[in-house]
Order: C-alpha cells, then structure tokens, then sequence
C-alpha cells in the first residue's frame, strides 16, 4: 500500500473516533434544547445520555471478538454503516422515547465499529516509525474530538442552523459517515485468526452484567432507588460468566475473555491503571462543569468553551508522549498521572483566589490536566496490547474499552456524591453561597488527585514488570480506551 492510501485509510478511520468522541458529549450539551424542543423530562433527558453509554459498555467486548473472526475491516464498515443510519434517526427523532432507543442503537453500533480502529491502524502502517506517529495523531484526534463534542455542539445548538435546534450536532455524522463508507475499499483487509465461534454465551452474560452494573453508576445516587438492585444482580451473572468461561476453556473452546489474557503478566494492573485514570477524568469533567456553573455561575456555552483548552492540553500530551518518553527514564504514564494529580492538588488552592481572578488561572489547570492525560493513554494503550498475542488483542482491547466505560462511571458516582456531601446541597440549589462551592471543589479535586497517585504508582510498578515477550510484542491491534469515549458529565441547574 502506498503512503498516500495509508494516510487516507488512517483519516477515514480516525474520522469514526473522532464521530464516537463527540456523540459522547455533544448530548450533554444539547441537553437543554432537546428537553424543550421534545417536551422530555428531567429522567428521559438523563436516559438519552445514558441509552448511548449502556449499549456501548455492555457491547464492546462482543464486538472486539467479532473483529477478531470475520475480519476488522468487515465489522468496521458494518459498525460504520450502522452508526451513521442511527445517527440520522436520533437527528429526526420526533419524541423523546424515540430519540432514546435511537440512542441505544447508536452506541451498540459504535461498540463494533471502535474497537476495530487501532487493528485497522496496525495493519495499514507497516512501518514503525509511521505505525508511531499514526497513534500519535489517534491521541490528537480524541482531543479534537472532546473540544467538538463540548464547545462545538454548544456553538452548533446556539447557532440554530436552519431552526433545527439540536439536531444538527447528531445529523453532522451522516455526511461523515458517508465518506467513511466510500474509502473503505483503500482499507486493508485483515484476516480472520480465530476459528472457534463467538462465545454467544458468553455474550449473552456479558450483556445482562455491564448495564446491571452501568446503569446505577450512570444514574448515581439522584436515581431512582431501584437502580441499585443491579450490582447484586451484576455480581451474580458475574459468577456465573467466570464458571462459564473456565468450563468452556476447559472444553477447548474459545472464551470471549481468553485466560490467556486475562492472566497475561501486567493485564490485571493495566486495567486497574485504565480504571482509576479515567475514574479520574471523568470525576474532573463533572466537578468542573458544577463549579462553572453553579459556583461561577457561568453560561452553559462558557463553561462549555472552557474545557477547550482541555482538549487542546490532551492533543499536545498525546503528540508529545514518545519524546517525553525518549528524554525521561521515568515511564511516561506515571508522569501523566504525577502531573495530573499535582494540577488537581493547584486547582484546590485556585477556587480559594477572588472569585474574580479565577478564570484565566483554571484555564492553566485545565490545560495541563489535558496534557497529563494526554502523555498517559497512548504508551498505556501500547503497554496493554504488547502484553498478548496477536490474535488475542481484539479481546485485550474490548476488556480496556469495557473498563474505560465502568471507570467513566465510577468517577461521576463517586465524585458527584462527594461534591454533594460537602456543599451539603444540590449544585444548582439557589442560595449556596459562593465559599460552599468553593469548598467543595477543593475537597473533590483532592480526592481525585488521591486517585491519579494511584494510578501513577502502579504505572511504576507495570515499568518493573518484565518485558512482553517477542511473540507478544506485535499486536494486530485493537480499540483503545479513551478518556472520553463516552461523556458521563451531567447538566446542573
């Protein structure tokens, strides 16, 4: 394949990240618009958000395997084709019922089409050093992606195209996906490694277990009680699917989470890293969009234009990561999550200045958090499919995928739970006085720099760990976790 057509096969498949990083966010903006123009209420809003995270969650490991047996190129296309149709239902979604179970196919299609991307990537850049940069650019992608999701859509809602309102920022994907569709053919077409079929069982399990378990950490304490009967339900098809799997390995079948992967040197602590980072993240994006909003009391376009530097910080981190990695004889992941969390404990004492003088110095915060980030997924990412076989990354990358997604959870859970219980009210509550805000801020960004310092040292300890060995070393690829793969940040006020 020449350059020319591996630079075109890269933007089309970069261009599916960049839909799958948007439609993470671009809802959350919308949020207000949609409630109005549909006549929803406050829980069908929140289902819209969620609908897209459940069946991503919950179906990205059956769609990591399925690449791995009827080709990635093949189940891309599909995952493309799917996602750009469901895109245009939720753009022409005449109710909120509608728009949700739009929702829902939207993000079960965006689980078969991401996880195919880096293995796409992996065999269109036979070279290394251009197989190096194209993952560079992955991570610049996904910040470009972030600032689309949040300060685009704002501007995409606000600008009323046509009337249209919100739809515009959901019907934007059919024109891209198009264009996906028609450089397909220039992709290359990897071949099937596995010969068993798909564990449906094991699908099966999979998918009653992540939304049982998603779907209360989504919804957070403010839902509806009920919600929580799903963690003992979680646990018990848990118990279930790890019986499930061993019997069916012992049968010499082939598990949907092989044990070699499951029990490869460093797996366990990688996934653990992937959890607490984006724990992390998402805990920071839903803390600063309440501190904005109800402390600052900031527009909600303001405080969507804010996290553009953000964005802007992870894009530079990500092209930065491999020189960081050459010039220092740290691992350049455990300084990711180092400088995040010494810029979470400097965000602490930045809502105690003026309240005045806050908004260029959060600016500052923001933009190194991004940077943080952005040095921590790519060589993380790397370090996960190094760890197995060839043939075994489509289920490395759907278990990190699947993971991203209860860590993006967690985070907001936990975070908002906490924010709450120090300002001792709801964010949005009228009469909070500004100081509470402030406090509680301080005592979130705290804690989630406990979480970052975590996940720094056992990045320390996997840079210990002995090296993949050969037949390891070159993985086809497979979907990375993204820090912001799906928005879990929710609306105040």
């Amino acid at each position: 394949m020449s350059e020319r057509r591996e630079w075109l096969g890269l933007g089309a498949v970069l261009a599916a990240t960049f839909m799958t990083q948007v439609d993470g966010f671009v809802v959350n903006v919308a949020s207000p618009s949609i409630q109005r123009d549909l006549d929803a209420g406050f829980d069908q809003i929140q289902f819209v958000g969620a609908a897209y995270v459940i069946a991503f969650g919950a179906l990205m490991v059956t769609g990591a395997r399925l690449g791995d047996r009827m080709g990635h190129r093949t189940v891309f296309l599909w995952g493309v084709a799917g996602f750009t149709l469901t895109s245009l239902l939720c753009g022409i979604a005449p109710d909120a019922d509608l728009l949700i179970v739009a929702r829902f196919l939207q993000g079960a299609t965006a689980a078969f089409m991401a996880p195919q991307v880096l293995a796409i990537i992996r065999a269109t850049m036979q070279d290394p050093d251009r197989l190096a940069r194209a993952i560079s650019v992955y991570g610049v992608v996904i910040g470009l992606g972030v600032i689309s999701g949040i300060a685009g859509g704002g501007l995409i809602v606000e600008a009323d195209i046509f009337g249209l309102g919100w739809r515009p920022a959901l019907l934007v994907n059919v024109p891209v996906g198009i264009v996906i569709l028609a450089l397909g053919g220039i992709l290359p077409r990897t071949v099937p490694k596995a010969p068993h079929r798909l564990d449906l069982a094991g699908a099966a399990l999979t998918i009653v277990a992540a939304p049982a378990l998603l779907v209360p950490l989504v919804f957070g304490p403010g839902g509806p009680a009920w919600l929580w009967l799903g963690v003992p339900i979680a646990l018990a098809v848990a118990v279930v699917l790890v019986n499930q799997q061993r019997r069916l390995h012992r049968e010499g079948g082939e598990p949907l989470f092989p044990p070699r992967v499951v029990t490869a040197p460093g797996m366990r602590l990688s996934l653990l890293t992937v959890l607490a980072l984006f724990a992390t993240n998402s805990g920071l994006f839903l803390v600063f969009t309440y501190y904005l909003q109800t402390g600052l009391r900031f527009t909600p376009l303001t405080a969507a234009l804010m996290f553009v530097p953000l964005g802007i910080g992870f894009s530079l981190g990500s092209a930065a990561s491999r020189r960081v990695g050459r010039l220092i004889s740290a691992p350049t992941p455990a300084v990711g999550c180092g400088l995040l969390a010494a810029v979470l404990l400097a965000s602490a004492a930045v809502v105690q200045a003026p309240e005045s003088a806050q908004a260029p110095m959060l600016v500052a915060v923001v933009t190194l958090a991004g940077f943080g980030q952005g040095l921590v997924v790519s060589p993380l990412v790397a370090g996960i499919l190094g760890r197995v076989r060839p043939a075994e990354a489509g289920a490395a990358s759907g278990m990190a995928t699947t993971v991203t997604q209860f860590g993006l959870a967690l985070g907001v859970a936990v975070a908002g739970v906490w924010y709450r219980t120090v300002l001792g009210a709801t964010p949005g509550d009228p009469g909070v006085p500004f100081a509470d805000h402030a406090t509680a801020f301080a005592a979130t960004a705290l804690l989630l720099a406990a979480s970052a310092t975590c996940a720094g040292l056992v990045s320390v300890r996997l840079h210990h760990l002995p090296k993949p060995t050969a037949a390891a070393a070159e993985p086809e690829g497979a979907a990375a976790p993204s820090p912001v793969a799906t928005s879990t940040v929710r609306r105040t006020g």
